[in-house]
C-alpha cells in the first residue's frame, strides 16, 4: 500500500488553512476549478456522480454542487483531515455527496465524471499513472469525461525556465520570496512528479480515450483530460 500522502506535511499547514494558502502559491487556481466545471455542466446527467479524486478540501466539489444543483459528488482522499474539512464545506449539499477513504489504486465507482485538481502529480510513474487513467475510463459510463488540473512542465529547457518564472513572480506578490519558494520546490519534488503535457496527453490515449484534449491552460497549469 502506497504511503498516505497528507496535506498538512505537504504544503505544511492546518488542512483548515489550505484554500487560504494554495491560492498564494498557485495562480489562477479560480480559474481552473471554473473551466472544469465549466465542460461538466451540460454533460453530466441529471442525478449522474461525479468522482472528485484527491478532493483535498472539496474546493472543486463544492463549486461542482453548486453550479450543478442536480449532480452527485463523490469526494475521494487518502486523508482523512482532509476529507473532514471537505465533508464541512459540502454539507450545505447534504444527500448529494459523500465521502470515501480511499486510493487512487483502488476501485472507482460507475460514474458519468472523473475530475481531479493538483492531485495526480502524487502518481510517480508513467505505468502508474496509465494503469490509474484505464481504472477512470472502465469506470465511466459511455461520453463520460475525465477533466485534471494540474502542473505540467518539462524537466528541463527554457519552457520550463519561463514558466517557473513565472511562479515565481506569482509567489513573491504574496510575500514569498524567491528563496523561500526554493525551498518549497525541494520539499515538494519529494512526492510531486511534474509531467509534460505531451506524455498526460500519451498516457490518456493509451488508457483508450480516442480524443485527449487540452481544456485551458496559463504556464504550468493546465486542464486536460478527454471524452470516453
Amino acid at each position: 500500500m502506497a504511503a498516505e500522502h497528507r496535506v498538512a506535511g505537504h504544503l505544511g499547514v492546518a488542512a483548515d488553512e489550505y484554500d487560504r494558502t494554495i491560492r498564494t502559491f498557485i495562480p489562477n487556481y479560480e480559474l481552473m476549478l471554473g473551466t472544469i466545471v465549466h465542460w461538466l455542466a451540460g454533460r453530466v446527467p441529471a442525478d449522474g456522480l461525479v468522482v472528485d479524486l484527491g478532493a483535498g478540501t472539496g474546493a472543486l466539489s463544492a463549486a461542482i454542487l453548486d453550479a450543478l444543483p442536480d449532480v452527485r459528488v463523490q469526494l475521494v482522499d487518502v486523508d482523512p483531515n482532509m476529507l473532514d474539512v471537505g465533508g464541512a464545506r459540502c454539507a450545505a449539499h447534504d444527500g448529494r455527496f459523500e465521502l470515501r477513504h480511499a486510493r487512487f489504486e483502488d476501485p472507482l465507482p460507475r460514474c458519468h465524471a472523473v475530475v481531479a485538481t493538483l492531485a495526480l502529480h502524487h502518481v510517480r510513474t508513467h505505468d502508474a499513472k496509465r494503469a490509474l487513467y484505464r481504472s477512470i475510463h472502465a469506470a465511466l459510463e459511455p461520453d463520460g469525461l475525465v477533466a485534471v488540473g494540474d502542473v505540467l512542465t518539462y524537466a528541463d529547457g527554457p519552457e520550463r525556465r519561463g514558466m517557473l518564472g513565472d511562479w515565481y513572480e506569482h509567489m513573491a506578490a504574496h510575500g514569498i520570496t524567491a528563496a523561500e519558494a526554493d525551498g518549497h520546490f525541494a520539499q515538494w519534488a519529494e512526492e510531486d512528479v511534474y509531467m509534460t503535457l505531451r506524455d498526460e496527453l500519451a498516457l490518456i490515449a493509451d488508457a483508450g480515450f480516442p480524443r485527449p484534449e487540452i481544456f485551458w491552460r496559463d504556464g504550468l497549469l493546465t486542464v486536460y483530460g478527454g471524452f470516453r
